[in-house]
């Protein structure tokens, strides 16, 4: 059999001849090369040791494959080629750098190649060549960095020249490709006076206190920064992600807009009892007072007891007067809509609009990202600790809208500003494309039973974030159900 012959190349890859493979490395003639990288859906790579009979480097460790193109192939079919007559394996690959070194090795070969670094995803298990391969296993690149640093006699020379110079372009690609897997987050639990248990009892939640009032499903605020609760990102906060990824994460124009300030806060409320009657300020007011964005708002009810009412807006236009004169009576909620409520109804609260949401009803709530309330009426509560809460007239007379509101929704599309809600039923399999929307998008399980998104389980009270790389989400449900599908 004929030695086989690899690629003489100059420093700009283009090539000058053909050469016996061992000339090459005996000569340390510079020869056109590839590395191939292979990670699973945990962000692993897979490694493999190269076999005994190697003529250089055997029994070290190394990425997934390495070898030669031939004349005439491209670097991804050389790429594709060695994957399967080394490890058994098929994967769409495509290239991420390359670079130029030279290693002297201790039996009188050098190797001086011109690299093609390559990278792939697959879940499958290599079926090794035993004339290729010794062994195989999948670490983390952060295990393999600390191996390399403590045993770096056990890898290949290109291997860790690799890790040492363009780790971090293998970390860039592997969170890219993680960025289209779904991100859950720990939920952050607020115990409020008028907080209850049906967070616990209806959406499965391990609340704190039977006084739970919000469970803060995804949140940029100050102090209360969401972390990544499992996967690839287990550990990351919110904003973190955000400031590493940009528009990978939120969208082009979210983060032209918005830069690293995550722009909505999801949250689901349970009144125990009737929350206060507040109202919140737009955002030239919040700015103004707060430097924050102001806070509109939708509702949509996931359950209500009998007779169950959200108050919502003034019955009919009034006047500052008018207003001061039934805060100072104590019956404000008498010039208020007092809205019975159901499972499934949707409501907008822009901001300006004085609400309130009644004892039994338990819901979703997508807002901007704010945390600024001006409390009107309490209902002669104590708080927590057993003080009078504050209230905020003065302030809340300059965010009031006095005309009257009527802010129910019956669309399952709701565009309002600052956000865009779809709400979606599925009892099957279905595809959304994504390509088109420019953000990230938040889905709810606002149903009863739990969904399968990307091959993770979102249950029933559960949220999920998808960022702006990935362009399309697969959903299924064997059983009827609805989602919210929330984006910018």
């Amino acid at each position: 059999m004929a030695e086989e012959q690899v690629i003489l190349v100059n420093e700009k890859d283009e090539q000058i001849g053909l050469c016996p493979k061992m000339k090459a490395h005996e000569e340390a003639l510079l020869h056109r090369a590839f590395s191939v990288f292979i990670f699973n859906d945990e962000g692993k790579l897979l490694l493999q040791q190269r076999a005994a009979e190697k003529y250089h480097s055997p029994k070290l460790w190394t990425n997934t494959v390495c070898s030669h193109q031939r004349d005439g192939e491209s670097n991804l079919q050389a790429g594709s080629r060695r994957l399967m007559e080394e490890m058994g394996m098929s994967a769409p690959i495509k290239e991420v750098f390359h670079f130029i070194y030279q290693a002297p090795f201790d039996n009188g070969l050098t190797e001086h190649e011109l690299d093609h670094v390559m990278i792939g995803f697959s879940n499958d298990h290599p079926k090794i060549n035993r004339d290729e391969v010794m062994a195989y296993r999948w670490e983390t690149i952060e295990n393999i960095q600390a191996d390399i640093n403590k045993y770096p006699e056990n890898y290949t020379e290109w291997f860790k020249i690799i890790f040492a110079n363009s780790a971090d372009k293998l970390q860039k690609e592997l969170a890219l490709k993680m960025l289209e897997k779904p991100i859950f987050f720990n939920p952050i639990y607020k115990k409020k006076p008028w907080g209850g248990n049906k967070l616990k009892t209806i959406l499965n939640k391990d609340i704190p206190s039977d006084k739970t009032g919000e469970s803060w499903e995804i949140s940029g605020l100050i102090n209360n920064i969401s972390i990544v609760k499992k996967g690839f990102f287990k550990g990351k906060r919110l904003t973190d992600l955000i400031a590493q990824h940009q528009s990978a994460f939120v969208g082009e124009k979210v983060f032209q807009k918005y830069q690293n300030q995550f722009p909505l806060l999801i949250k689901f409320i349970d009144a125990a009892e009737d929350l206060s009657i507040q109202v919140h300020p737009n955002d030239t007011m919040a700015k103004k007072h707060h430097q924050s964005l102001g806070k509109n708002e939708l509702w949509h009810v996931i359950q209500a007891d009998e007779n169950a009412c959200l108050y919502i807006g003034f019955k009919n236009e009034i006047n500052a007067n008018e207003y001061i004169q039934a805060v100072n009576e104590q019956n404000l909620e008498n010039l208020l809509h007092k809205i019975n409520v159901q499972k499934g109804d949707t409501f907008y609260i822009p901001a300006g609009t004085v609400h309130s949401i009644g004892k039994g009803v338990l819901l979703a709530e997508i807002q901007q990202s704010s945390d600024i309330t001006y409390r009107i009426y309490d209902w002669n509560r104590l708080g927590l600790d057993g003080k009078p809460r504050a209230l905020h007239t003065q302030k809340a007379i300059e965010a009031i809208n006095f005309g009257s509101s009527n802010n129910k929704i019956t669309s399952n599309h709701i565009e309002v500003d600052n956000f865009t809600i779809d709400k979606i039923n599925i009892n099957s399999e279905i595809c959304i494309d994504l390509a088109h929307i420019d953000s990230f998008v938040i889905i709810i399980n606002v149903g009863e039973n739990e969904i399968n998104i990307q091959g993770d389980t979102l249950q029933k009270g559960e949220t999920t974030l998808i960022a702006s790389a990935c362009q399309d989400i697969t959903l299924s449900s064997v059983t009827e159900n609805e989602i919210l599908m929330v984006y910018i």
